[in-house]
């Protein structure tokens, strides 16, 4: 989810599934505020997940399957079609800027959500520096990347440029917790994997970062959660006539604004 997505982290690529609770099976949107949870609570509506990489930049696939996966990525940024005579926007980004320290969590959930908003970087790779501490990881069972600029390529490597989009539906401290943001997102688009890529059904992202009080407030770690298990989003990429089958696909980011903010919550 990678973050690794945590994006960094996209269950087309590896996800470690939990079982589908019936709550989770009746959820037709399947987004809750970052409010609606303690710091430490384990949701069965969510699935963790990540993006899968090829292994270099501080990316390490623990899973061979996942590293066979990640290899089917295009080399570099360059060979993208949808950006070849392009230079690439990360490249002027100044990854070593000097950090924001000292924010409050309430005031880097303000600035996580106003970038996000702007620059979609679970999906662009267009990140703020910044806002990251140089310890800044991802991690779960099957794979594990470090550094905000890794990730930033590897995402940017990994989503279709021309269609991908990252729509914040929330981005709020978590309640309870005095580290922890929660950011919810609707994820659409396609990832370059294949010789035409694949389409993405429309999903929602739970994306928690927590921050380090040592190194002034700064985002050190990533953890992603999908609304939708992983061999739902794999199947809807690879045969997607099975579509009406599976779940529905996530409704447009103004509809599930609008349930974020009310009371009417699926249980």
């Amino acid at each position: 989810m990678l973050p690794c997505a945590s994006p960094i982290l996209l269950g087309l690529l590896g996800v470690a599934v939990t079982p589908v609770s019936p709550a989770a099976r009746s959820l037709s949107v399947g987004v809750r505020t970052a409010s609606r949870e303690p710091m430490n609570a384990k949701p069965s509506l969510w699935r963790r997940g990540h993006v899968c990489m090829a292994e270099d930049a501080g990316y390490k696939a623990k899973n061979p399957l996942i590293s066979l996966l990640g290899k089917l990525l295009p080399r570099s940024a360059a060979s993208v079609d949808v950006e070849p005579q392009e230079r690439n926007p990360l490249d002027e980004i100044d990854w070593a800027a000097p950090k924001l320290r000292g924010l409050s969590l309430a005031e880097m959930s303000a600035r996580l959500e106003a970038g996000l908003s702007e620059r979609e970087w679970f999906v662009t790779g267009r990140s703020l520096p910044e806002l990251f501490s140089d310890e800044y990881a991802f991690s779960d069972p099957d794979v594990s990347l470090k550094g905000i600029e890794p990730y930033s390529r590897q995402v940017r490597r990994l989503f279709d440029q021309a269609t991908s989009r990252c729509e914040v539906v929330s981005c709020a401290p978590v309640d309870g917790s005095d580290d922890c943001i929660r950011v919810v997102w609707r994820l659409s688009g396609g990832v370059n994997i294949g010789p035409a890529g694949l389409a993405i059904k429309p999903y929602v992202v739970c994306t928690t970062l927590r921050t380090d009080p040592g190194d002034g407030g700064l985002v050190v770690f990533q953890e992603d959660q999908f609304s939708i298990p992983g061999w739902d989003i794999l199947l809807s990429a690879l045969l997607p006539f099975l579509r009406p089958m599976l779940a529905p696909e996530a409704p447009p980011v103004d509809v599930l604004q609008a349930e974020a903010r009310g009371e009417d919550w699926p249980v």
